[in-house]
């Protein structure tokens, strides 16, 4: 049974559900009951339920996608500034496939990544990984930081209106979980996906955002 509906503002301690629901984040079950451990709005989806917090400070998860810089680097590894409270770590054995002999000449102190997390241990050491398509340094585009219901209102509830918004603004953006977005795109269509975005920041749990998101693009 749900004792509430999505998208209700929900205080910590706040009794969710006491059914089989999967924990999504800002969640913790207890006596078989699910609970809300921070101050936020109830998300459901499919099976899971979740609680996206007002304010959040990026924790980082197994898999999650993000941007990072570096901001040091050692004959074993970069040190990786990844909008946390902690830092991320990756590797010189990440590249060791690639057959490089400097591998300071790929990667250097200020360059921008985009990475996955691929362990987080027990004191929150973070170990970062590019071994995936898509993933390596960013060469041009610029970086905007924004809030956490931001980051959830364009990756997870509306990836349509996410490729929507790059097609009709011939930009091409990817949005981080560490509330980070890079995009990319001639400077007036950057100038418009940033209005787009400034407007989401200012009211992202405003009723019929979708819609007046949807407005504003189509009288770009």
């Amino acid at each position: 049974m749900l004792f509430v509906d999505n998208k209700q503002i929900v205080l910590p301690g706040h009794l969710l559900a006491d059914s089989d629901l999967k924990l999504g984040r800002g969640t913790f079950r207890e006596n078989g009951k699910i609970f809300s451990n921070m101050t936020g709005i109830v998300y459901l989806e499919s099976e899971t339920i979740s609680v996206i917090p007002f304010k959040y400070t990026y924790k980082p998860k197994y898999g999650d996608l993000i941007i990072g810089k570096v901001v040091s680097s050692s004959y074993s590894s970069w040190t990786i500034n990844i909008n946390s409270i902690y830092h991320g770590y990756l590797s010189a054995s990440e590249l060791y496939d690639k057959n490089e002999q400097n591998m300071n000449q790929i990667i250097n102190v200020k360059d921008v990544l985009l990475l996955r997390v691929a362990n987080v241990d027990e004191i929150n050491r973070v170990k970062l990984t590019i071994r995936s398509h898509g993933l390596g340094k960013f060469n041009q585009g610029v970086i905007v930081r924004v809030k956490q219901p931001t980051v959830h209102f364009l990756s997870e509830e509306n990836a349509f209106l996410n490729n929507m918004i790059q097609e009709y603004t011939c930009t091409d953006m990817i949005v981080a979980k560490n509330g980070l977005i890079w995009i990319n795109g001639l400077k007036e269509n950057v100038e418009k996906l940033l209005k787009i975005i400034d407007e989401i920041e200012k009211n992202p749990f405003k009723h019929n955002l979708i819609k007046i998101v949807q407005s504003k693009i189509m009288n770009l």
